[in-house]
């Protein structure tokens, strides 16, 4: 007997992101973060970098891999400071296939 085909829904329509990778010209970081003694030298300037490819709304998409060359590093260094900004609450990110999406919270 011939199965009958399933009947599926209609797709949400999603507003895409416009999300770049290019870094911006100048980028800066709040007093919030910079006066912050809980945070280290390296993670502030690892909230520098994805500031400076963050949009309006503060969000960045990279890998991990090109943040470590940006800030030439070890993927595992790099790895450890965003889990640091992560914890200390400045920023946050999921993953979305090649590429996390960063949240930056402060």
């Amino acid at each position: 007997m011939p199965r009958t085909p399933r009947k599926t829904k209609p797709m949400k329509m999603v507003r895409p992101m416009k999300l770049t990778t290019r870094p911006k010209d100048v980028a800066t970081i709040p007093s919030s973060v910079a006066l912050d003694a809980h945070l280290t030298n390296a993670e502030k300037a690892m909230y520098l970098i994805l500031s400076t490819y963050a949009t309006a709304e503060g969000k960045c998409r990279l890998q991990q891999r090109t943040i470590a060359e940006h800030y030439g590093c070890s993927l595992r260094f790099a790895r450890s400071l965003l889990m640091g900004l992560r914890t200390k609450g400045c920023i946050q990110w999921e993953r979305r296939n090649h590429h996390n999406l960063y949240q930056i919270l402060r």
